[in-house]
């Protein structure tokens, strides 16, 4: 899965400072019902790079394993 057809399964909403090195991501999946995650970083780009990977890793749990012959 490319990371560009990842951003497309989410809107990002918004990026909070909250409580010194805590960012809050509010955004909105494929799904439609608005929901927050919480990623620790230095200021907002960090936290942006940071809840990305964090989806990235998990669209790839949820991909089935590919077998090698």
């Amino acid at each position: 899965m490319s990371d560009n057809r990842l951003m497309k399964d989410y809107e990002i909403i918004s990026i909070e400072g909250a409580l010194g090195k805590y960012w809050v991501i509010t955004y909105i999946p494929k799904n439609g019902q608005q929901d927050k995650e919480t990623v620790e970083a230095y200021d907002s780009t960090e936290a942006f790079i940071k809840f990305r990977n964090l989806m990235i890793q998990r669209a790839k749990k949820k991909l089935p394993t590919k077998k090698h012959s």
